[in-house]
């Protein structure tokens, strides 16, 4: 009768090792994963950054290697605008020099952009009575809103761009374009911006999301990104020519 209860106990303490010993594997695991080995947020790293592997080194010196071409701003042969420049002190014999007594220059070019602020275009549709007695009205132009003031497609765009594809929060996007263009946009407008686009590229956005559905390759990625205090998951899918991404709420478990 002992030597059956003995086995009992041996046989419930060789499953609760078992057990044990798979729960002391995938804390270790998990314990185990980083930023630098798995597909967690460097945020996540409890214990620190991971230690980056040593690399080999390849005996040359840091910076621009000797006889390796330069890349720097080269000269175009016309430019958009030129100015020429004429000495304005006179000659040893006290005649002044103009653009005829050239003999040769020297050439600079310089590469800016216009300096870009707000301009306010008004639009007045008017009626017209003929003279028969009937009145016709002009339509307001293509693109103008309903409202009786509102901001333009070129600015407009930009503040799409700079929420989109830099990834500018819609603060710092209202206050980089009052600092540069000198509108006073606020941050319900710039965050009105993005529906609007959403909704304007739907039909393209249809037609990529059939397009890779048809490829015969296609890779599929996901990364995380923070919206507020919600942390989602960006979903990729892209063939070498079309990108197709949607974000989704995702919960971490550790």
């Amino acid at each position: 009768m002992l030597i059956g209860l003995f086995q009992r106990q041996n046989e419930e303490l060789a499953s609760a090792n078992e057990r044990l010993t798979a729960r002391v594997a995938e804390l270790e695991r998990r314990l185990g994963r980083n930023s630098g080995n798995s597909s967690v947020p460097p945020s996540s790293d409890a214990f620190g950054r991971p230690g980056k592997k040593p690399q080999a080194r390849s005996g040359r010196g840091r910076g621009r290697q000797s006889g390796a071409g330069g890349s720097g701003l080269a000269m175009v042969e016309a430019s958009d605008v030129t100015e020429d420049h004429v000495p304005v002190a006179r000659t040893g014999c006290g005649n002044a020099l103009s653009e005829g007594d050239s003999i040769g220059f020297e050439r600079r070019q310089v590469r800016d952009v216009p300096l870009s602020t707000v301009e306010g275009t008004g639009h007045r549709a008017r009626r017209c009575r003929c003279g028969c007695g009937t009145v016709g009205s002009a339509p307001m132009p293509e693109g103008v809103a309903g409202s009786p003031s509102s901001y333009g497609p070129d600015l407009r765009a930009p503040a799409v761009y700079l929420l989109v594809f830099q990834y500018i929060p819609v603060e710092r996007t209202a206050r980089l374009i009052k600092d540069v263009s000198g509108a006073e946009v606020s941050t319900g407008w710039v965050a009105s911006l993005l529906p609007e686009a959403a909704g304007l590229v739907a039909d393209s956005v249809n037609l990529i999301r059939a397009l890779l559905v048809m490829g015969h390759v296609l890779h599929a990625d996901g990364t995380t990104t923070r919206i507020g205090a919600t942390r989602r998951r960006l979903h990729v899918a892209c063939t070498d020519f079309r990108v197709f991404a949607v974000e989704r709420c995702v919960s971490f478990v550790a």
